[in-house]
C-alpha cells in the first residue's frame, strides 16, 4: 500500500523556515498515514441513522400490536410527548456546541411527529375526505423546522411530504411505471415548485446549505416524471426524449458544478430511457438481450470514464 510517511516525516524534521507550515499539522498526518488514528465518523453517521431508522419503525409496530390495549388517545398523546421531548432536546443543544447525534435527535422528533399526525388522521378523520392536507402541514412545519435549526435531514422530509401531497410519492421502481400519466404531470409541477423554492432560497439566503439538497430533488422528480410517460405506449417516445434531454442538462450541471451525483443521474437514467425507446422498436427478444447487455456494459464504462474526468478536472 503506498504511504506518504516518509515524506511527511521528512517535511516535519525539515529546517524551520518562516512563513513554513509548523511541524504540529504534520504529526496529526504521520498518525493518519500509520493507521494510528482512523476516522469512524462516517460508521458513527451511518449507526447514528439507522438507530432513528429502527426507532421510528419500532414506533409502527407499536402501533399496531398495541392499538386496542393502549387506546388511540394513549398512543397519539405518547408519540406527541416523545416528539416534544426530541424537539426540546434539539432545542436546548441548539444554543450549545452541536455533537454528532443532535441532528438525527431531530431528525427523530420531525419522523415521530409526522407518524403522530398520520395516526391522528387515520383514527380520527379531522380532515374528512381532504385527509391528503395533513401532507401539506407536515411539508410547511417540517420546512420551518429545517430553517430554524439549519437541518438539510429535516429539510428532506418536507421535500418529500410536499411530493406526497401532490400525490407522486414513490417508493419503488416499480410503481414509477406503473403509475398514470397524470403522475407525470404532478412530478414536474413538484420539481417546478421545488426549484422556485431554490431560487428563493438562493436570494434571501446567498450563504446557503440547501442549494444540493434542492437541486437533487428536483433532478430526481423531473426524470421520475419522464420515465413514467415513458411507461405509457401513448407518451413513450416523448418521455424518453425529456429523459434524455434531462440527462444531457444533468451531464453540464456535473461538470460546472463537479457533482458527482448528477454525473450517476445522466448515465442511469439516460440510459434507462434509451432502452426503452430501443426496445420498444426492437421485436426480436434476442437482439433486446443483447442490446441491453451492449448498453449496461458502455453506460458502466461511460460512468467510470466521466467520474474520472470530473475528479481529473477538480484537482
Amino acid at each position: 500500500m503506498i504511504s506518504l510517511e516518509p515524506e511527511l516525516i521528512r517535511l516535519r524534521d525539515r529546517p524551520v523556515i518562516e512563513g513554513a507550515p509548523s511541524p504540529g499539522p504534520f504529526t496529526q498526518l504521520i498518525a493518519t498515514e500509520r493507521r494510528d488514528i482512523v476516522s469512524v465518523y462516517a460508521e458513527l453517521r451511518l449507526l447514528t441513522w439507522l438507530g432513528v431508522m429502527i426507532v421510528s419503525i419500532g414506533v409502527g409496530v407499536l402501533i399496531s400490536k398495541h392499538l386496542d390495549d393502549l387506546g388511540p388517545f394513549a398512543i397519539a398523546g405518547g408519540i406527541g410527548i416523545a416528539a416534544a421531548a426530541c424537539y426540546a432536546w434539539a432545542f436546548w443543544k441548539r444554543k450549545q456546541q452541536a455533537g454528532l447525534i443532535d441532528e438525527y435527535v431531530l431528525l427523530l422528533a420531525a419522523l415521530l411527529l409526522s407518524a403522530d399526525l398520520g395516526y391522528i388522521e387515520s383514527q380520527f378523520h379531522l380532515l374528512g375526505d381532504n385527509w391528503q392536507r395533513h401532507f401539506l402541514l407536515l411539508a410547511l412545519l417540517h420546512g420551518a423546522t429545517a430553517y430554524f435549526f439549519q437541518s438539510r435531514l429535516v429539510l428532506s422530509l418536507s421535500i418529500a411530504s410536499l411530493a406526497a401531497w401532490l400525490g407522486i410519492e414513490r417508493r419503488s421502481v416499480d410503481t414509477v411505471f406503473d403509475a398514470p400519466v397524470s403522475t407525470a404531470g404532478r412530478a414536474f409541477v413538484c420539481a417546478a415548485i421545488i426549484a422556485g423554492w431554490r431560487v428563493i432560497d438562493l436570494r434571501l439566503r446567498p450563504a446557503t446549505t440547501f442549494r444540493s439538497l434542492f437541486d437533487n430533488a428536483v433532478a430526481n422528480l423531473a426524470f421520475w416524471g419522464a420515465l413514467t410517460l415513458a411507461a405509457h405506449d401513448a407518451t413513450r417516445y416523448l418521455g424518453c426524449a425529456i429523459a434524455i434531454v434531462l440527462a444531457i442538462a444533468s451531464s453540464i450541471y456535473a461538470r460546472r458544478t463537479n457533482s458527482v451525483a448528477f454525473v450517476i443521474y445522466a448515465w442511469v437514467y439516460g440510459t434507462i430511457a434509451l432502452d426503452i425507446a430501443v426496445c420498444s422498436a426492437i421485436h426480436e427478444e434476442v437482439f433486446i438481450m443483447f442490446y441491453l447487455l451492449i448498453s449496461t456494459i458502455a453506460a458502466i464504462a461511460g460512468l467510470f470514464i466521466s467520474n474520472a474526468r470530473l475528479k481529473k478536472a477538480a484537482a
